[in-house]
């Protein structure tokens, strides 16, 4: 008995001791983990989540009668009107020149071009934009993408910010979790290509990665047939290493193939929106994107140096084109809201088809605009100066700044102020 007939003192156990150290690095282990972000746990039960939101998805979509294809994107309405019956004096003006028509119970300006309709432009940036897979997303993505975040961490590790994790309100629940480019206005993509070499499972395809190893074996093949004294080196070593040190992203652009593995989308200038269109001079997007020239072509005309992308339509719905819809020329867009959107490659498809419900196909429209130039100037003036330009100015908004005239060699990763000359 102890002092006093109370119980025997109780000696520490040395499992007790080792217990209570095992507990103590428990909770360090979880304050570190919260310190980090979210716990292993918490890791697990996300994943769970999220895997069994995508399979669950096309169940969902049975049931609630709604195809893969369907949703807000391939009905969604992607122009609006010049509405003039909030301004009287906008009002009176158009109308004395017999420009007014109705549409919804609202006054708007009529398009020159077709008489008996609205003009409507393409809406900001901000109301029509895409979730767009990152580059390189092969045709199984969804399958193979394991939610893991590694190039959405890279991404921000190298501070172009340009990828997300696509949550609830970012499309099908088969995107939850996955890498997608949402604001290229704001972080559009570099063609870094950083994404495709951290992911781990082949979702994203290293495309320029292959290309740097095609351009090494097309050198080899080179120095072997004409010699390292002919090209001006000791060693077909040395002039392969030459060589290699000065190519960039814009190698994508030798190879057809990987540009189209590496596409994202297609971009799509609206031309009663675009400066470049309405006797204004700008060249900002040409500049912007990597591949100039490949993807950027010019219509000079006594109305100016009309910009376009080359992008043709075919008759099964592919598009032959050299864009891969990085968004750089998005960003670098003068008109408030951009006067250039990049589009899912199956949306291309449908505005172009029929581009803002005229019944008319894009090259049609664009066609139309040349038209009209050529034959009726005061037609053209009307459709340039008096409102295109009006509602770009006065009620859109537009970054004079921002504004390209002439088109050096672009520089840098495209973004507005970029002083980065390599990738």
């Amino acid at each position: 008995m102890g002092v006093g007939g109370g119980q025997p003192p109780i000696r520490p156990d040395k499992h007790d001791s080792r217990l209570e150290a095992r507990e103590a690095r428990g909770g360090a282990t979880s304050e570190r983990r919260e310190r980090r972000g979210i716990t292993r746990r918490e890791f697990l039960r996300t994943s769970i989540a999220l895997a069994a939101a995508a399979t669950a998805a096309p169940l969902l979509r049975s049931v609630a009668g709604v195809s893969a294809e369907s949703g807000p994107e391939t009905s969604r309405v992607y122009y609006e009107y010049f509405i003039v019956d909030n301004d009287k004096e906008r009002l009176e003006y158009y109308s004395a020149m017999g420009l007014v028509r109705e549409i919804n119970g609202r006054k708007c300006v009529a398009n020159p071009l077709l008489p008996d309709r609205c003009v409507s432009y393409f809406k900001p940036y901000e109301e029509d934009r895409f979730p767009i897979k990152p580059p390189g997303a092969t045709k199984d993505f969804f399958s193979r993408c394991i939610r893991c975040g590694l190039c959405y961490y890279q991404c921000h590790y190298v501070n172009y910010n340009a990828i997300k994790l696509a949550g609830i309100g970012d499309g099908d629940l088969k995107m939850l979790g996955t890498p997608v480019i949402v604001n290229q206005r704001e972080n559009p993509c570099t063609l870094c290509m950083e994404c495709t070499i951290v992911c781990p499972t082949g979702a994203l395809s290293e495309t320029l990665e292959e290309a740097k190893r095609r351009y090494r074996r097309e050198l080899e093949e080179e120095c072997k047939k004409k010699g390292p004294k002919e090209l001006g080196v000791e060693t077909c070593e040395e002039y392969v290493k030459q060589k290699l040190g000065t190519v960039d992203r814009t190698l994508l652009a030798r190879y057809p193939d990987l540009l189209d593995k590496t596409r994202m989308g297609v971009a799509m200038i609206d031309p009663d929106l675009c400066w470049a269109w309405n006797s204004g001079d700008c060249k900002s997007c040409a500049k912007a994107c990597p591949f100039g020239m490949e993807v950027f072509d010019f219509i000079f005309t006594e109305w100016g140096v009309h910009t376009r992308v080359k992008a043709k339509v075919r008759e099964d719905g592919t598009i032959e084109t050299k864009c891969v819809g990085c968004g750089l020329c998005v960003a670098a867009c003068p008109v408030v809201g951009s006067a250039i959107h990049v589009l899912p490659e199956d949306e291309y498809v449908r505005r172009y088809r029929n581009f803002k419900n005229t019944g008319m196909s894009y090259e049609e429209y664009l066609q139309k605009i040349l038209e009209v130039e050529n034959t009726d100037p005061a037609t053209a003036v009307i459709r340039s100066m008096e409102i295109n330009n009006a509602y770009i100015l006065d009620v859109r908004g537009f970054h004079r700044e921002k504004v390209v005239t002439e088109l050096a060699p672009a520089s840098g990763n495209g973004k507005p102020g970029s002083t980065r000359d390599k990738l």
